[in-house]
C-alpha cells in the first residue's frame, strides 16, 4: 500500500536525521497511521533537515575561507550539492564559480574579514536559483548578508570590502561598479542590532548546552 510506503520511508528518514542530531531512537513512535500524521511529520522533517543543511554549509564555507589556496578540505561538488541551487544547472554553475573563486584564494587569517566573506559566499550558496541567476538580486542577498555581520576593525575594512566585491563579481560575471563598491563598503560598515545581537547570544549558549543533551 503507497501510504505505508510513504509513511516507512518517512520513519526511517526521521531516525537517520535524528541520529545525526545525536538524538535516541530508543522508544521511537511508530510510523505514522493517518495522512494529518504523515504530513505534519515530513513538514517538520524538512524544517529539521534545512537547517542542518544551513549549519553544513555555513561551516564547510568558513573550513574553505580559511584554507590555504587550493588545499581546502571540502569539494566543489559538496557544497553545490547542498545549495539551493543545485536542481538548476544555471544557478548551480555560479555558486560553483563563487566557491571555486574561494578554494583558489589564500587563506584568509583575520577571523573579523573572515566572517563577512564566509556570509557572502553562504548568501550566494543558500539564495533561490532565480535569485542567484539575477545578478541585481544576488548583489543585494549579498550585501545584506554581509550587512548582518559585526563591522570589522577600520584597518581591515577596506580589505573586507574588497573580498565582498570579488565575490559578486563571480557570482554576477560583471565587474563590480564604483555604486555597488561603494554600498558594500557601507554593508561591511553597518552597524548590528544590540538587541539581535544578545538573543543571539543566548541563543547560541542555549544552543551549545542542547547539543550536549542530544548527545549525551
Amino acid at each position: 500500500m503507497r501510504f505505508d510506503d510513504l509513511a516507512l520511508r518517512l520513519d526511517v528518514l526521521m531516525r537517520k536525521v535524528a541520529v545525526l542530531q545525536g538524538i535516541s531512537t530508543e522508544g521511537w513512535a511508530p510510523p505514522a497511521q493517518t495522512i494529518e500524521k504523515l504530513e505534519a511529520r515530513l513538514t517538520a522533517t524538512e524544517h529539521t533537515v534545512d537547517y542542518l543543511v544551513s549549519v553544513k554549509t555555513q561551516e564547510q564555507v568558513e573550513a574553505i575561507v580559511a584554507a590555504p589556496a587550493d588545499a581546502a578540505p571540502v569539494a566543489v561538488e559538496e557544497v553545490v550539492a547542498l545549495s539551493a541551487s543545485a536542481d538548476v544547472p544555471e544557478a548551480a554553475d555560479i555558486v560553483a564559480d563563487v566557491v571555486t573563486s574561494q578554494i583558489e584564494a589564500v587563506a584568509v587569517e583575520n577571523s573579523e574579514v573572515a566572517a563577512i566573506i564566509a556570509a557572502a559566499v553562504a548568501a550566494v550558496v543558500a539564495a533561490d536559483p532565480e535569485v542567484v541567476t539575477d545578478s541585481v538580486a544576488i548583489t543585494a542577498a549579498i550585501t545584506e548578508a554581509v550587512a548582518e555581520i559585526p563591522a570589522p576593525a577600520p584597518e581591515v575594512a577596506a580589505e573586507a570590502a574588497a573580498a565582498v566585491a570579488e565575490i559578486i563579481a563571480a557570482a554576477t560575471g560583471e565587474i563590480v561598479t564604483a555604486e555597488v563598491h561603494q554600498e558594500i563598503v557601507e554593508a561591511v560598515a553597518a552597524e548590528t542590532d544590540p538587541e539581535l545581537d544578545a538573543i543571539e547570544a543566548r541563543l547560541n549558549a542555549v544552543e551549545a548546552k542542547a547539543d550536549i543533551l542530544f548527545k549525551n
